[in-house]
């Protein structure tokens, strides 16, 4: 009967984990501009409202338990952080549209920038 091997993977060291995550939102504040630019013109101002927090929050979820690498299998905590994520994006649709704040569009950009660069320091440092 030949064995095979079943060990446990070792979970990615939380430098990655946090670095996905700031990857992912910043991917999801460069949409945001994106669509702010294409919606209200360039140098409007951004209104963040519940749903977009939700979402940036649902990114943040998503980006922390992310797949690292082919050889890595799925774990339970991926599906459930995906479910979570999922239904917060769900249930954002569904939150009042009050404004909490505006802001000009180069911040969010702005934001993004420093997330990404945060994500390079984060994943580079765990590379090292």
């Amino acid at each position: 009967m030949a064995s095979s091997s079943t060990a446990p993977q070792s979970s990615p060291p939380t430098a990655l984990r946090v670095g996905g995550a700031f990857m992912v939102v910043a991917f999801v504040l460069v949409l945001f501009a994106l669509i702010s630019v294409f919606t209200d013109g360039w140098g409007a101002d951004f209104a963040w409202t519940y749903s977009k927090m939700a979402i940036v929050v649902a990114a943040l979820i998503v980006g922390a338990f992310s797949t690292m690498s082919k050889s890595q299998a799925g774990s339970r905590a991926q599906v459930a952080a995906l479910a979570v994520s999922t239904v917060i994006i769900a249930a954002s649709r569904f939150v009042p549209g009050d404004i909490l704040f505006t802001q000009p569009q180069i911040w969010i950009v702005f934001y993004a920038g420093f997330a990404m660069l945060c994500a390079l320091v984060l994943r580079r440092s765990a590379m090292a």
